[in-house]
């Protein structure tokens, strides 16, 4: 074995390990000056209350509370990140820290057969930034006919042409290559052209052009292309919503954002208003008023679960854990996510493109001082969209992620129990190349059919809820993975990334009594080695009152009771195609939008406005 790779995949372990270990202290005694902070118990009551302060609700709060006659109340169950969070390059090791959820799947009837129990891993953020401070920072907003397709389901102010302003307004581009009419340059999320330059992006995107696609801005006026996806970065280091929306609010006197407080459930009175909330911090319960509007941006797993835990579900379900049922909705329906394939491993023919070398200590100083090289990518070389056979042109169904990675390069430590893999995949496909340069190619379904849910697993909020994707449930996701792999295939195949790559041990071995590349193989590949994007979304759908399976109305308010809305992930009724931070934050800023217009309109049917008296008598009916 070459000392040399010896010694860089040593200090990968050293270093992998060393990140993660100082996140959890950073957690634990960083963090404790916000856990051990006094709740002003005389400022219980707030005009607003946001609960998550994730992609969305870091968002809702930061707009709400700029206008500075609304007090707005922030609860979030997490701490404050981290700054090592920030470097693009750890973002694989960032769910095996405490900011994450860490949920669990049931086991999956139809995939993820070599996954340990069949369960996938779906880390969500438990932190001040949700899920931005965990994810890969692509900025991909999805298809404009997503959104129209959104609106002719009956969701009106939620076609493209209506969205489009908010993902500008909360966008500050700095791209070069960019439909200038689709892109925002004033907002609080700097979007930035990679500052990682190799030979690996360019080989892809000339791959595309070689197989007949064109170099695009996939945020622009087409999707249908290969292109070097952007990065919600500014100067190479993350931008997440903690740090464009609310890390500079802190001197804001109307925005209070109390940590560690886990939503038990929000409070809802006889004629059907939500008036509270009530969470737990330290051991102690404490109950808040809202005097206006709570909204739940918890997420798509943790929002159906405080619903629920609050008497707005299926009643059935509700009835069977022994909780009073307000209105019964379908809570928990509708949950869809995104899912790939890996053609991988892939071997570079040369070690000048790998991707991290630690002893690289010039690749250390050009990210400290110019915020650029290797530290500033997250390892997204490239990205393409194409349409299956049976899809519309430019509606694409299946997206590329090219990665200058694999589950080998961190020697085993996170990226393989990020996709769960069970001991025999790792030693047998993966751990042979750990002390290689490898790569990877996601083939991924961008518009899945299937359809799963989440359920209380009891009526105690302590419990993780039950997790059901029902992945590839319907055959026609099976169907589109194919093409998907076949396309991921071609890619490989191409003149431009055959110069730098090819695929090691093409016999996977769950799948050695087929042919390989027979349809049957592909078959048996997506039925083991499938794993999640991690963009759980649908869960409190959005839709007309018409609509049987809607939660809320496309204003975002929970259906049958008053006071309360919902903005966040759980809102979509149809997953958009590709990555879901963008959108989740574009729905933040319509949300906070549609709010204070709402309140500003002196409608006489908002919420009621609580004076102090009934006020004392709410927090009496608590206590």
């Amino acid at each position: 074995m070459d000392i040399k790779l010896w010694l860089v995949g040593l200090l990968k372990l050293i270093a992998a390990f060393g990140i993660i270990a100082i996140c959890y202290l950073h957690f634990w005694f960083w963090n404790a000056v916000s856990y051990f902070d006094e709740v002003d118990s005389e400022s219980s009551i707030y005009d607003f209350i946001v609960v998550g302060a994730g992609s969305a609700g870091a968002v809702v709060s930061s707009r709400l509370s700029e206008n500075g006659s609304y007090s707005v109340l922030l609860v979030e169950a997490g701490g404050y990140p981290a700054q090592l969070v920030n470097i693009p390059l750890i973002s694989g090791i960032l769910p095996s820290t405490p900011f994450s959820w860490n949920y669990q799947t049931e086991p999956q009837q139809f995939g993820h057969a070599a996954s340990v129990g069949r369960r996938s891993i779906w880390p969500r953020g438990k932190v001040i930034g949700g899920s931005s401070i965990l994810n890969f920072l692509l900025y991909v907003r999805g298809n404009k006919h997503d959104y129209d397709h959104w609106a002719a389901l009956g969701n009106e102010g939620w076609s493209y042409e209506d969205v489009l302003p908010f993902f500008k307004k909360s966008e500050k581009n700095t791209g070069r290559f960019i439909d200038e009419e689709f892109h925002g340059k004033e907002g609080c999320v700097t979007v930035e052209d990679r500052a990682w330059k190799s030979n690996l992006p360019q080989a892809f995107i000339d791959a595309g052009l070689e197989l007949g696609f064109h170099h695009i801005d996939i945020n622009g006026h087409n999707q249908t292309g290969f292109t070097t996806p952007q990065l919600t970065t500014q100067h190479g280091a993350r931008c997440s919503t903690y740090s464009a929306f609310l890390k500079n609010t802190h001197k804001r006197p109307n925005l209070k954002v109390i940590t560690f407080a886990q939503v038990q459930k929000v409070l809802i009175d006889e004629s059907k208003q939500a008036y509270g909330i009530q969470y737990k911090r330290r051991g102690e319960l404490i109950t808040t008023i809202a005097a206006k509007e709570i909204i739940l941006s918890a997420g798509a797993i943790e929002t159906p679960k405080i619903l629920m835990l609050s008497g707005v579900g299926p009643r059935e379900h509700l009835e069977q854990h022994k909780i009073k049922v307000q209105v019964d909705r379908r809570v928990g329906e509708n949950l869809q996510d995104h899912i790939y394939v890996p053609l991988t491993p892939l071997v570079h023919n040369d070690s000048s493109a790998s991707l991290v070398n630690p002893l690289n200590l010039m690749a250390w100083w050009d990210y400290i001082v110019h915020g650029a090289g290797q530290y500033s990518s997250n390892g997204v070389d490239g990205m393409a969209f194409k349409s299956s056979k049976n899809c519309e042109p430019d509606w694409p169904d299946i997206q590329l992620h090219f990665l200058s990675y694999s589950v080998a390069s961190d020697h085993g430590i996170c990226v393989r129990h990020l996709m769960g893999l069970e001991e025999k995949a790792w030693k047998e496909i993966f751990e042979p190349l750990s002390h290689e340069d490898t790569a990877s190619i996601f083939a991924t379904l961008v518009r899945p059919k299937s359809r799963g849910w989440i359920r209380l697993h009891s009526a105690d909020p302590s419990h993780q809820p039950i997790i059901d994707p029902q992945y590839y449930s319907n055959p026609h996701d099976i169907q589109v993975m194919l093409e998907a792999l076949r396309f991921a295939q071609e890619t490989l195949n191409t003149t431009a990334m055959k110069k730098h790559l090819r695929l090691h041990n093409a016999q996977n071995p769950y799948c050695h009594n087929f042919p390989v590349d027979s349809e049957a193989y592909l078959e048996c590949l997506i039925q083991h080695m499938s794993a999640t994007l991690h963009h759980p979304v649908g869960s409190c759908k959005m839709g007309p009152s018409t609509d049987p399976d809607a939660v809320v109305d496309p204003q975002l308010r929970v259906y049958g009771i008053k006071g309360l809305r919902v903005a966040d992930a759980s809102v979509m009724p149809v997953i958009p195609n590709g990555n879901i931070n963008a959108p989740v934050i574009m729905i933040g800023e319509k949300a906070a939008h549609m709010i204070l217009e709402y309140h500003r309109s002196g409608s006489d049917q908002k919420p009621m406005q609580l004076d102090s008296l009934t006020f004392a008598q709410k927090i009496g009916d608590e206590l």
